[in-house]
């Protein structure tokens, strides 16, 4: 066996905190875990209309690293590999529960907070994916991709049914939908999320964009938020 001391980062050095790098703020200012991000594509009628595209019958489910996530004070950083970034606005759901196989009538009592977020796609890299058949991480998945809100306190899925949520490029409105309008509602994408993924504390769900994605560019100032989640804004540089 090889002397472990001759690593750069003995083993008994290794910490249980080291791993606990990513945290996001609730709406009262304390630090939550941030584990796996689950995004949801083609999720909204319009939306699918307006790439061409079609309803596969069943939730697209791709994922973000953690390290995706940023909050307000911090910049989208334009990606060098990339000429079109497009904005997707959606409505994020917060795990506080381990679950696996969860029924869709027990999936409220795991959903601890709720956000807006946005999805930011390299559409460029996303497109060529598709042709290949290839996976959508790079396209997906870059620094910087997912800005979010902090995480606010979960009333019940009535109550998120009826909160229009919306996106601003530049003080103008570009995007503005309800959760009313998904193909598959909120209990419906987690049920089928954690028959194939075990959910756990920190997840946060993307459960989908509404129509109205488009580019942005640098220099963009981006500002979305919901009727009881405060507005907030990032820079694109």
């Amino acid at each position: 066996m090889k002397n472990s001391s001759n690593t750069n980062i003995p083993f008994f050095e290794i910490k249980l905190e080291s791993f606990l790098k990513k945290c996001i703020h609730g709406f009262d200012g304390r630090l939550l875990p941030v584990s796996t991000i689950y995004c949801v594509g083609q999720n909204y009628v319009k939306h699918i209309e307006e790439l061409k595209s079609i309803n596969i019958g069943k939730p697209l489910i791709f994922s973000k690293p953690p390290f995706a996530i940023i909050e307000e004070g911090e910049d989208i950083i334009y990606p060098e590999f990339s000429e079109l970034i497009h904005h997707e606005v959606e409505i994020a759901i917060y795990i506080c529960k381990e679950c696996k196989n969860i029924d869709e009538k027990e999936v409220s009592k795991i959903i601890g907070g709720y956000a807006i977020a946005l999805d930011l796609t390299c559409r460029d890299l996303q497109t060529e994916a598709k042709k290949n058949g290839g996976p959508w991480l790079i396209s997906k998945g870059f620094d910087t991709s997912c800005p979010i809100t902090p995480i606010y306190p979960f009333k019940n899925l009535e109550d998120l049914l009826k909160k229009p949520f919306y996106l601003k490029k530049n003080g103008n409105i570009v995007q503005k939908s309800d959760a009313s309008f998904m193909i598959f509602n909120i209990p419906k994408l987690v049920s089928f999320i954690s028959k194939h993924f075990t959910l756990t504390v920190g997840d946060i769900i993307l459960t989908g964009t509404c129509e109205g994605v488009g580019p942005i560019n640098k220099n963009d100032i981006l500002s979305f938020g919901s009727d009881d989640i405060k507005e907030v804004s990032f820079k694109v540089v």
